[in-house]
């Protein structure tokens, strides 16, 4: 039988993150002095723009109007890349994160690509949980916090590194600062995601018939799970049959941007979902937590792998949903359609 060949058990993403991260030639809007062209080039050769820009200048003394042919047909050609939106929220709050956004462009323009691209992500984080900024919550503590570290720290970290010399000790301490504040708005922004998702699947009336009907057929699955599985397991589940649920409602409200055809997301709740939960319950108990398969795991721990590895790509299908990022939903459409499409649990002869 060949090896189910799932991922490093310290970084059940890995395949995810080699897919998310290959280079790709786009022009890069964040690093743009005009079109974002040379940028972009840069990006994708893994060289510094300022290497490209100068090349680009230098080839106007040999012939300008090829080279501005060249760059125009780039700009018209090359796709733009991804970028979260600015949130819809109210006037004066735009306002705050567009001063936070100039930021952010001076730290593109000044400071070295990596760096820069992190504060990037800082600001895309700001940008996802921004509009709880103004909701009334129950932990209204919770989202004042969350808004000075977001409109006042991120902005007071990004006036200090960009006014001292990169290899300077204030300018290291406020790079450690700003790592441990990106770390922060994650965690807080993957809470804020998981309490939407719950939100919307817990409201009855918020549900489609096609939701009840899909949760209908998987409630005898999950019923005979409970008596094999431990309370972990069925946690997870629960987890994902919440993601999934959102997902689809989402989808289809979105049906104009995100198609569904190339993102399988009712496939993976139809059909990848249930038979993985079917092959296992096809052992005897005994076998399942006590006969190892070729991978060397027993059946229940493959099977809690694969529930864990689908749990968190489908949090980052769902926050690429709030980013509005059809990229990002199209590599993790693809992953996990190519992770749970053939999935067996029969042990070894």
């Amino acid at each position: 039988m060949p090896n189910i060949g799932y991922p490093d058990a310290a970084n059940p993403l890995q395949p995810l993150q080699k897919m998310s991260s290959r280079p790709k030639l786009q022009r890069n809007r964040q690093r743009r002095r005009l079109g974002g062209v040379c940028a972009g080039i840069a990006d994708y050769l893994g060289v510094d723009v300022a290497l490209v820009r100068f090349l680009f200048i230098l080839s106007v003394f040999f012939s300008f109007s090829l080279t501005m042919w060249i760059y125009l047909a780039l700009w018209a050609l090359l796709p733009a890349g991804t970028e979260t939106p600015m949130p819809d929220v109210s006037w004066r709050l735009f306002r705050e994160l567009r001063r936070v956004e100039k930021l952010v462009r001076k730290a593109h323009r000044r400071l070295p690509a990596p760096i820069a691209d992190e504060v990037q992500e800082t600001f895309d984080v700001v940008k996802i949980i921004a509009p709880h900024f103004e909701c009334i919550g129950p932990a209204p503590r919770t989202i004042d916090s969350l808004r000075e570290q977001a409109l006042l720290r991120f902005p007071a970290i990004l006036r200090q590194m960009l006014s001292f010399p990169v290899n300077l000790p204030p300018f290291k301490c406020a790079h450690i600062e700003l790592t441990e504040l990106k770390d922060e708005l994650q965690r807080a922004s993957s809470e804020l995601i998981d309490q939407e998702i719950h939100r919307t699947v817990g409201d009855a009336d918020m549900i489609s018939p096609q939701v009840r009907l899909w949760k209908e057929r998987l409630a005898p699955l999950r019923e005979t799970l409970r008596e094999r599985a431990s309370d972990n397991t069925l946690r997870t589940l629960q987890q994902i049959e919440e993601k999934l649920a959102f997902l689809m409602e989402r989808i289809d409200s979105n049906s104009d941007l995100f198609d569904l055809r190339p993102f399988e997301v009712r496939k993976i709740a139809f059909d990848y979902l249930p038979d993985t939960v079917n092959q296992y319950l096809q052992l005897p108990p005994t076998l399942a937590r006590s006969q190892q398969l070729s991978s060397g795991k027993t059946a229940e721990e493959s099977l809690n792998d694969q529930l864990n590895l689908l749990d968190r790509a489908l949090h980052d299908l769902a926050k690429s949903l709030f980013e509005k990022d059809a990229q990002g939903l199209l590599v993790h459409g693809r992953f996990l359609k190519e992770k749970f499409a053939e999935q067996s649990f029969r042990l070894p002869d």
